[in-house]
């Protein structure tokens, strides 16, 4: 996805949306995907995830990273690069976007762990750039309004 450069918070975080929802649609079996704060805080998610879901998700992915990472350091293991959860139904991949951001995205079982983690890290990388403590803030902001 080749863009312009964008400057201000409110381009910034229309960029993400953008990206979110472009490739959670171009990507088969994705049903979901949440990008949210270190603190379990729903920033952006894909079209089709409605707030009440969002905020689940969120939860618990939050919980499950926090464990990850007490695992990670108990075991003097570094950074946690992603962390794949198989159920019978679905893949729940969680993988960090920078120290402050994380990326949710819950796939349907039928796709291959390897692609639903390869689509996750390339969502993550390219909102990377675009993040910063004023692009998170109008994302929490316009993810916080009624409706």
């Amino acid at each position: 996805m080749r863009s312009t450069p964008v400057h201000s918070a409110d381009q910034r975080a229309a960029a993400i949306t953008r990206a979110v929802h472009e490739r959670c649609a171009g990507t088969p079996g994705v049903e979901r995907a949440v990008l949210l704060s270190a603190g379990g805080l729903v920033l952006c998610t894909d079209a089709a995830t409605d707030k009440a879901d969002a905020e689940r998700l969120a939860a618990l992915a939050a919980s499950l990273m926090s464990l990850t990472k007490a695992a990670s350091h108990a075991y003097d293991s570094g950074w946690v690069a992603a962390s794949v959860i198989t159920m019978r139904d679905h893949h729940l991949c969680m993988a960090p976007v920078d120290e402050q951001t994380s990326l949710v995205v819950l796939a349907d079982a039928a796709l291959d762990t390897g692609r639903i983690t390869y689509a996750t890290a390339v969502l993550a990388a390219e909102v990377a750039p675009l993040l910063d403590d004023s692009a998170r803030d109008h994302l929490g902001r316009f993810f916080l309004l009624p409706g």
